[in-house]
């Protein structure tokens, strides 16, 4: 009888082992299909629709940048008033004050050419200009000519707010301050993909484990069926293996689930429509610790960091607002010159051969005598805007340090954990190995075996979850910093 037990026992134990082996080769059969977290790091760059859109809010800083450069060229207009045709009953006032009504047929046509040029420096606008008038008056048969072949003058606001001088210490901030948001709206790209890879990698070991774990004990209850028939193992055994299987058979049907819910996420997050699933291989952490030092890291990332540009310009847009609001409320002068030639004539040609010297000089002057404190209240709530602007920068720097600091001391503690959390990964499947041989045999109990197994499952699992938090890490760190400490260069992106 001990024979026979013995032979049914082996029969199971290698059954058992064709059954593992087969599991393996299916495994390395999907691996020859699976993609790496590097691929997919490089597909996020590609093909993610996040990828088109930090294009697109780099291409709109571009294009705001574009603009701001046509203001500091000098602009050209060609203005065309033609017809002006009015036919109608006018009042006409005699040379005795009495009006007589009229009926008047008239056209008053006029071509004019300008060229104007801001001055960045003073605010404002230097122009060149050529004019020709036209005027018919059908009713008495008469035209008459009046033109200015050239005339260059001044437009100058003596107390007025110069925005393009601004413009220039702000626009240059938005554009430097757009080319690092880029590179780390790439890095978020590249978080968001770790992040998407290890669920796929974490569904697909769920699945993995509820196979084995279905398969295994299936065979385990065969087994002990056999021992139970011939009174070596009781009912409660039974129960006991029975419940593992079918919470097996359970967890595998859920785990299907999530790896079909996660590689249909990584997919609709690369862009892609590939209909065949994702097998992530497992990335394995650096061969050598990076040890990244906090004070370098918050060095780096305010060299690197948009935040840093953008506390910049807020301030000098709110000294700016400061600036504006004085200007807006205050005396107002603006100052016209202008030199030129002008003639009016029935010749045409008069205009250009026999004009006369034309001179214009303009000061206009406005002084606000009583406002009831709009000047004071304009310029006080530009004041508390820059106020509470600089304590905003002041809390957020210190929220982006503590960050940068929390998160390095976080990368420092997973690299440790990491190994740790291998060596419990290999001692518990090790572990387990023993426990479901030596059950086999009979020298343990179903109790021992389902330790193990549970033991070797929460391993893999915790091993995957601490592997996902490091380089979860990782990326948050370059994120941070955009700089990578692995290579020890700062993160570049073509724009394109």
């Amino acid at each position: 009888m001990m024979q026979q037990l013995n032979t049914l026992i082996f029969r199971r134990y290698m059954t058992l082992v064709i059954v593992l082996l087969l599991n393996i080769s299916t495994i390395d059969l999907f691996a020859q299909k699976s993609w790496t977290f590097e691929e997919v790091l490089t597909k996020s760059e590609q093909q993610s629709i996040f990828k088109h859109q930090a294009v697109a809010d780099n291409k709109i800083a571009q294009s705001r940048w574009n603009f701001y450069k046509t203001n500091l060229n000098p602009g050209v207009s060609l203005d065309l008033l033609a017809p002006n045709f009015t036919k109608t009953s006018q009042a006409i006032v005699q040379p005795d004050g009495s009006i007589i009504f009229q009926s008047v047929s008239q056209n008053n046509s006029s071509l004019s050419l300008g060229i104007q040029q801001q001055l960045k420096a003073t605010g404002g606008t230097v122009f060149l200009q050529s004019r020709l008038q036209r005027f018919d008056d059908f009713s008495q048969s008469f035209n008459q000519y009046n033109g200015v072949p050239v005339r260059i003058g001044l437009f100058q606001p003596i107390f007025g707010f110069n925005a393009l001088k601004w413009a220039d210490q702000i626009e240059p901030l938005f554009l430097s301050e757009a080319d690092r948001k880029y590179i780390i709206d790439m890095e978020d790209i590249h978080l968001r993909a770790t992040v998407a890879f290890f669920d796929v990698l974490s569904a697909q070991l769920d699945e993995k484990i509820a196979t084995s774990n279905s398969e295994v004990n299936e065979k385990l209850l065969e087994i002990a069926n056999e021992r139970f028939s011939l009174g070596k193992a009781s009912r409660n055994d039974i129960l006991q293996l029975e419940l593992e299987y079918r919470s097996a058979v359970k967890d595998l049907s859920k785990a299907k689930y999530q790896v079909s819910f996660a590689n249909g996420a990584l997919q609709t997050f690369l862009g892609g429509n590939e209909i065949d699933p994702i097998i992530a291989q497992t990335p394995e952490p650096n061969e050598t610790e990076v040890n990244i030092d906090i004070p370098t890291a918050i060095k780096k990332a305010g060299e690197n960091r948009p935040e840093i540009i953008a506390f910049k310009r807020q301030k000098i847009e709110a000294e700016r607002d400061i600036k504006k609001a004085q200007r807006d409320y205050g005396i107002q002068a603006d100052l016209t010159a202008g030199f030129g030639l002008a003639r009016g004539s029935q010749k045409l040609s008069d205009i250009y051969t026999d004009p006369i010297t034309e001179q214009q000089i303009q000061l206009n002057i406005s002084i606000p005598i009583l406002d009831w404190g709009r000047k004071k209240a304009a310029v006080g709530q530009a004041e508390a805007r820059k106020e509470l602007i600089d304590q905003q920068i002041a809390q957020d720097n210190l929220d982006f340090n503590n960050n940068i600091i929390q998160t390095v001391g976080d990368w420092e503690q997973l690299q440790q954990e990491i190994k740790i959390q291998k060596e419990i990964q290999d001692v518990s499947l090790e572990r387990f190995e023993i426990s479901r041989q030596r059950f086999i045999l009979g020298d343990i109990s179903i109790t021992d075996l389902t330790i193990a197994q549970r033991e070797k499952d929460q391993a893999q699992r915790e091993y995957i979850n601490t592997l996902r938090a490091y380089w979860i890490s990782y990326y948050q760190i370059r994120k941070l910093t955009a700089f990578d400490f692995m290579t020890n260069k700062n993160i570049t992106y073509p724009i394109n």
